[in-house]
């Protein structure tokens, strides 16, 4: 094997989206890559909410072979971690490699940038971003805007 060559595996995937499709075949189709997710809420400053997303992460074995685990580890916009999720996974070399595809609720307390961490027997292959935003809604009252 060359120098340059790792024994880590590859990553073909990682990222979060609103849905997926599976088809008889075992091809899968991804629907709206998300990276960044509105909150729309009725107070001043964002209360803890649930946003529901799917996380797909798809590797490769590479020079990789055995049992390993995954775990994606979250750090909030505050330097927070939260919850890891950890999974055992089976790398059976070269092109074959373990998916996962998840739905998550991920609680979120405050805007901003959220980092997962995906990481093989605790070694870090990427990092997924995850912008949280923020927007009070404005009620109509009588026909007319609550600021006019």
């Amino acid at each position: 094997m060359p120098e340059n060559m790792s024994i880590t595996p590859w990553v073909q995937i990682a990222a979060f989206c609103q849905t997926t499709l599976q088809e008889a075949n075992g091809a899968m189709s991804i629907i709206r890559l998300v990276d960044r997710h509105l909150v729309v809420g009725s107070t001043e400053e964002m209360q803890p909410t649930t946003v529901n997303l799917i996380l797909i992460i798809v590797l490769k074995s590479g020079n990789m072979q055995g049992s390993a685990t995954m775990t994606v580890a979250a750090v909030d916009p505050n330097g927070e971690g939260l919850p890891p999720l950890k999974i055992g996974v089976l790398f059976e070399g070269l092109e074959r490699g373990p998916g996962l595809v998840t739905q998550i609720g991920l609680v979120v307390k405050d805007a901003g940038l959220y980092w997962f961490d995906v990481l093989i027997d605790g070694v870090l292959l990427t990092r997924i971003p995850l912008r949280i935003l923020y927007q009070q809604a404005h009620q109509i009252v009588g026909g007319q805007h609550p600021t006019s």
